[in-house]
């Protein structure tokens, strides 16, 4: 196992994320991917905003702006066939708008004029701030969510912007004003912050020409992440359940081999998932979260609250395991075979490949291919990615007074 020196790598991560977005951000804004046979046209927004901007105490602001701007445009955009999903991360607020290839010009014009343009109305603001308590409300008691919460504070820390909660909490959201959104949106959902993937049967200067009258295409992007400062020891918060969900995260560089990455996040979850010689696991799994100056591997179980101790040792040692090379090489050619099906699977709707190109385009400036560099994968990579990861954080989510030492 290796043994990890915080100090000196989260120092060298903090300087990476400083540093690596100002040297990155003379970028393309506005990515296309020209699919002919494509029924839909898929466009991904992405304003580069959220927890960092909001004034303290106004926890969940980005969010409320970007629903309440958006709200009124549901009829039109009803009326032209389409469809807008709107979704608050750390890094960004997304707007994913599919919508027929006669329409995609009248869609995306209404959105984009509601984004940057548009001042929101005093009673949407009221409505959808409403909606957002109750829907947080109704979430408080789950288990998931309070272990994202624990995560989000262990990793980055309890006074970084992105330890508090994406969209609020209910507290927060219901002392928020029609006079704070339209400040914030003033402020912060502006061209300079946004960039734009477009997927479907268009042609790239069509695009361009279009998108060319709401924003520049290329140029700096206003925004900068600040650096995490994880949690040293472990950190154990205290809940009413009678399983402990255990969490392990790893932070990564914004130049990480991301396939690379996935696929230990893959293996690792195969290790993790429950089978008769890990009965003690009631649910698992991996992931791979990218975000502006880097991002996370987090590995999740959940066991029964004696055996959490145990099992985090297991699954901080398995992420080196997974990259070694005791695995048998036609085991591993089955596993990558798997790996393959799986993200090209995920890739499978225009809109999931919209979102990963302007996820691409707002974390490194590039739009580039989608096609996944998997036929390269080996076990080398795998070891260069681990050797790429800050020392692990880990969260237990449970009953404290079961809890083995």
């Amino acid at each position: 196992m290796r043994r990890f020196l915080r100090p000196r790598v989260g120092t060298l991560l903090s300087i990476l994320l400083v540093l690596a977005p100002t040297l990155a951000r003379a970028q393309d804004r506005i990515a296309v991917l020209s699919e002919p046979g494509t029924p839909v046209v898929a466009i991904q927004v992405l304003v580069a905003t959220g927890p960092a901007d909001e004034p303290e105490g106004k926890a969940g602001l980005a969010y409320l702006a970007a629903r309440s701007v958006t709200a009124p445009l549901r009829a039109t955009l009803d009326s032209l066939g389409a469809h807008l999903a709107v979704d608050a991360q750390k890094d960004a607020i997304s707007f994913t708008l599919t919508a027929a290839p006669d329409a995609w010009k009248d869609a995306s014009r209404s959105l984009l004029v509601a984004l940057f343009r548009d001042p929101p109305e005093a009673d949407v603001v009221q409505r959808e701030r409403a909606a957002i308590r109750q829907e947080l409300l109704a979430r408080q008691s789950n288990p998931a969510d309070a272990v994202t919460r624990a995560m989000d504070a262990a990793f980055y820390g309890p006074d970084h912007p992105w330890a508090r909660p994406t969209v609020g909490d209910p507290a927060s959201v219901a002392a928020l004003s029609p006079d704070d959104v339209e400040s914030f949106l003033r402020a912060f959902f502006t061209a300079d912050r946004t960039v734009v993937a477009v997927v479907g049967p268009v042609e790239d200067r069509e695009v361009r020409n279009h998108l060319s009258e709401f924003m520049e295409l290329r140029g700096p992007l206003r925004f900068t992440p600040l650096p995490p400062h994880p949690a040293e020891e472990p950190v154990s918060e205290d809940y009413n359940s009678v399983t402990t969900w255990t969490v392990v995260s790893y932070g990564f560089p914004p130049d990480a081999d991301l396939e690379a990455l996935r696929f230990i996040a893959q293996l690792a979850a195969d290790e993790l998932s429950f089978s008769p010689s890990r009965q003690g696991i009631y649910n698992s799994r991996g992931e791979v979260i990218s975000r502006m100056g880097g991002g996370e591997v987090r590995l999740e179980v959940v066991t029964a609250p004696e055996e959490a101790r145990d099992w985090a040792k297991r699954m901080i040692a398995l992420v080196d395991q997974v990259a070694g090379g005791s695995t048998m090489d036609e085991i591993f050619r089955v596993r990558l075979r798997r790996y393959r099906g799986e993200r090209l699977r995920a890739l499978a709707a225009p809109e999931d490949r919209a979102r990963e190109l302007a996820r691409r385009l707002l974390v490194t400036g590039k739009g580039g291919t989608l096609v996944p560099d998997l036929d390269e994968l080996s076990r080398e990579r795998l070891r260069a990615a681990v050797r790429s990861l800050t020392p692990p954080t880990t969260v237990f989510l449970g009953p404290k007074r079961n809890e083995a030492g």
